[in-house]
């Protein structure tokens, strides 16, 4: 078989696991519903991915949020101080935007929060060992401040997937708010900024103090 069509097979595999995650969650992703969604041999996840745990790991690399741009920004300079607030505003922004719209993403989540699983827990190794070095860009800012910054990305980051989560699923608010509409979602990004300008200003002023 050459490249091309080896590639076209590993799409094909990708997408099933895609497809399938969206529509019967991650306790329907099985070697053989796969390989039969994507037209082709289970031997072949086996030759291409060395099995289901790493094919699933690509296909969630693909498409993950965070993990793209840790690597985006390994290969570029870090943000100056004076632009590290606007890099975490922008980056939990998109985030709310990439999360509401990508229902692949949403079922991942679930997946990852569900149950005890080596594959999920190394994924979420990788990514909070990749978020540190972007939290200790802010470690200067908020040192002596008496502001945990870690815990206010921890909380903005679960009030999102929470929010996201309700509204994807059951259709439902969460304190009246529903990202199912615009003008809602409008209300969390412009909250997300707020809250961050919040915590930034409360720890330049404390320490002026």
């Amino acid at each position: 078989m050459g490249k091309k069509n080896r590639d076209e097979t590993m799409r094909k595999l990708i997408d099933a696991v895609g497809e399938i995650l969206k529509e019967k969650g991650y306790a329907g992703l099985g070697i053989n519903r796969i390989a039969l969604r994507a037209g082709v041999s289970k031997e072949l996840i086996y030759r291409y991915f060395e099995g289901l745990n790493n094919l699933v790991k690509i296909y969630i690399h693909s498409k993950d949020y965070w993990l793209p741009l840790f690597d985006k920004i390994q290969t570029h300079p870090s943000p100056g101080k004076d632009q590290v607030l606007d890099t975490f505003i922008a980056l939990f922004q998109e985030q709310f935007r990439f999360f509401f719209q990508e229902p692949e993403m949403q079922k991942f989540i679930l997946w990852q929060i569900s149950e005890v699983n080596p594959l999920m827990r190394s994924i979420s190794e990788k990514r909070e060992t990749e978020g540190a070095k972007l939290l200790a860009l802010t470690e200067d800012h908020f040192r002596d401040s008496g502001i945990n910054f870690k815990a206010v990305a921890a909380l903005l980051l679960g009030g999102i997937y929470y929010v996201v989560l309700h509204a994807s699923a059951n259709k439902s608010t969460v304190a009246g708010i529903d990202a199912n509409l615009e003008r809602d979602r409008e209300e969390i990004l412009k909250t997300i900024e707020q809250i961050l300008v919040w915590a930034w200003e409360a720890a330049a002023q404390k320490k002026s103090q």
